[in-house]
């Protein structure tokens, strides 16, 4: 079966989110060896940064990622940077100017692959680039997280106005929040913090609500994607189930059968581990629905 993970991030206020969380990938497929291109986005430090992957390949070969500014005429080569690998990750970053940016991933043996545009603010940092789908858990989380958390890059993704947040699956009691196994996510994530040294999450009703809908969304209508099939980003399914947040983020995941194997699957991924481990955040939502998937939600938040 295969399992995939997506993971993204955002911080500032709701007001400071300048573009919508979700995957950040493209993939090409040649015979097992494949290249992908992290759409560029913007770091808290101020920089433009995009990162591309080959994996799956058997021979070395100059990998090569280029970020393209969109200008009028021809678009523009801004930054670029090559090493010789056979399966690893390169990443370029160069000082932030504000306009849309795209990257193209080239590995000299015809793989070639170019991410999707985005237009950047260099005032706000963007969510973290993500993979979501492929064999191993994913997570370019990077960087995010959702952005959008595997150790390999991959990719996979209503009609309603909106996604409802009530959550369908009983609760382990009348007072608790979520599922038995979606409270056992908890417990390992916080395991997981604790060796961190950071502080547990606890488990938010809002935050479990968005989290528990939008895991029955991508069940329902058959996609795996930060982004919801109505076009919502997570930071608007949280917003919508009444948590009002200062730093947000979400990991997802479809494919594990456990709560164990998930919690491994992000923690083996930089980008979704990245999310967990982020000291800064102090409440958690987990949703689990098992069919078509499994498919797992979780969002962080702090108020």
């Amino acid at each position: 079966m295969n399992r995939a993970l997506g993971a993204v991030l955002c911080l500032g206020s709701v007001a400071a989110v300048g573009m919508a969380a979700g995957p950040a990938q493209a993939e090409a497929q040649h015979a097992g060896c494949r290249v992908a291109a992290a759409k560029p986005y913007v770091t808290v430090d101020g920089k433009i940064r995009a990162a591309g992957s080959r994996a799956g390949c058997v021979d070395n070969a100059r990998f090569r990622v280029r970020i393209v500014k969109s200008t009028p005429g021809p678009d523009r080569v801004v930054k670029s940077g090559s090493k010789v690998v056979r399966n690893a990750r390169v990443v370029v970053a160069l000082t932030c100017a504000d306009g849309a940016y795209y990257s193209v991933v080239t590995d000299y043996r015809g793989h070639l692959s170019r991410s999707r545009p985005v237009r950047l603010d260099c005032d706000i940092p963007t969510p973290v680039p993500t993979s979501t789908s492929s064999p191993s858990p994913t997570g370019i989380p990077t960087t995010s997280p959702s952005a959008v958390p595997s150790t390999a890059p991959s990719a996979s993704p209503s009609a309603s106005a909106a996604v409802s947040t009530a959550p369908s699956a009983s609760p382990t009691s009348g007072s608790a929040v979520g599922t038995d196994i979606e409270n056992e996510v908890v417990r390992l994530t916080n395991v997981e913090r604790a060796k961190a040294g950071c502080g547990p999450l606890k488990h938010d009703a809002r935050l479990r609500a968005a989290a528990y809908a939008h895991s029955a969304d991508m069940s329902a209508k058959n996609y795996f994607d930060h982004t919801s099939k109505d076009g919502r980003s997570f930071s608007d399914r949280i917003t919508a189930a009444g948590y009002t947040w200062r730093a947000a983020a979400e990991n997802i995941a479809k494919g594990y059968g456990t709560a164990q194997a998930v919690v491994q699957g992000w923690m083996n991924s930089p980008g979704h581990r990245q999310n967990i481990l982020n000291c800064n955040y102090t409440d958690i939502g987990v949703g689990y629905v098992a069919a078509g998937g499994p498919y797992w939600t979780q969002d962080f938040g702090r108020q």
